[in-house]
């Protein structure tokens, strides 16, 4: 479940931010917070990109090892 949820935190971190900045069109206040924040959500794509990577990375090697072996 929590591999599940990883994966939309990007996701649901960027609509937040969208969401203060559409509630406040005409207020200054939000921009701020807004800019600072926006980077954060490269860091959590990137964060469960390398996760990921770090997965198949792992699984190939196991695969190879296997095939290695001659289990099939």
């Amino acid at each position: 479940m929590k591999q599940a949820l990883a994966h939309w935190t990007p996701a649901a971190f960027c609509a937040f931010l969208s969401l203060i900045a559409l509630s406040a069109l005409n207020a200054e206040w939000w921009r701020p917070a807004f800019f600072a924040f926006l980077p954060m959500c490269f860091f959590f794509v990137g964060a469960a990109t390398s996760r990921m990577q770090r997965e198949i990375r792992d699984l190939r090697k196991q695969m190879v090892e296997l095939q290695g072996k001659g289990v099939r």
